[in-house]
C-alpha cells in the first residue's frame, strides 16, 4: 500500500514514548521522512513501529558438530524460557511492591471512612452549608458541595478548620470561634 503526505499511520513517538497515531508530513524518495503526532503534537522524524517480540527473538539456531537439530532447537527454546521466567519474576516483585502501598492507602483510607462513619452516628440531619465566612467550631456538622456531610475535627486559627468527610480529611477556609 503506497503511503501519501496527509496519511495517518501508526509510527512510535519521540515525546509521548508510545505507539501512537501519526499523520505524515513530508516524504523523501517514497519513504516517509516526517510525521506529526495526533496526541501531543510534535513533528518528528518516521520511526516505525517496533517488531513483534516473537519476530524480533527469532535468532538461527546454531547447531554444534555431532547433535542433532531436534536437540539444539530444544535447549535454545529451554533458555529462552528461562530467560522469559526471570524477566516475569522481576516484573512480578515490582507489582508486589507497587501493591504494598496501594494496600497501605487503601487501609488508611478504610479506616478514615470507619472514623466517618462512627462521628456520623451522632448527626441529626441538620448541618450547616458550608462557605468560606462560615463560623465553625468543634464537632459542628457542615455540608460542603462537592465533599458530601462532614465534621468539624480541628480548628486551626485564624481562618482553617479540618473538616472529615467520607473521602478524608479536608482543610477548609472559614472563620473559627
Amino acid at each position: 500500500m503506497a503511503v501519501a503526505v496527509g496519511q495517518r499511520i501508526e509510527a512510535r513517538c519521540t515525546r509521548c514514548k508510545d505507539l501512537m497515531g501519526h499523520v505524515v508530513v513530508s516524504m523523501l524518495g517514497g519513504e516517509i521522512a516526517k510525521v506529526e503526532c495526533c496526541a501531543c503534537g510534535s513533528v518528528h522524524k518516521y520511526y516505525p513501529p517496533a517488531k513483534k517480540k516473537e519476530e524480533a527473538q527469532a535468532k538461527p539456531v546454531r547447531v554444534r558438530a555431532g547433535e542433532a537439530r531436534s536437540m539444539a532447537v530444544k535447549e535454545s527454546s529451554q533458555r529462552s524460557a528461562k530467560i522469559s521466567n526471570l524477566k516475569e519474576k522481576s516484573s512480578d516483585t515490582a507489582k508486589v511492591a507497587g501493591s504494598k502501598s496501594e494496600k497501605a492507602n487503601l487501609k488508611a483510607l478504610e479506616e478514615m471512612q470507619a472514623k466517618w462513619k462512627d462521628r456520623m452516628v451522632s448527626y441529626s440531619g441538620n448541618a450547616k452549608p458550608y462557605s468560606m465566612d462560615l463560623l465553625v467550631k468543634k464537632d459542628d456538622f457542615v455540608e460542603h458541595g462537592v465533599f458530601g456531610v462532614g465534621v468539624v475535627v480541628e480548628i486551626c486559627p485564624p481562618n482553617k478548620a479540618d473538616i472529615l468527610f467520607s473521602l478524608g480529611i479536608k482543610s477548609l477556609r472559614c472563620l473559627c470561634e
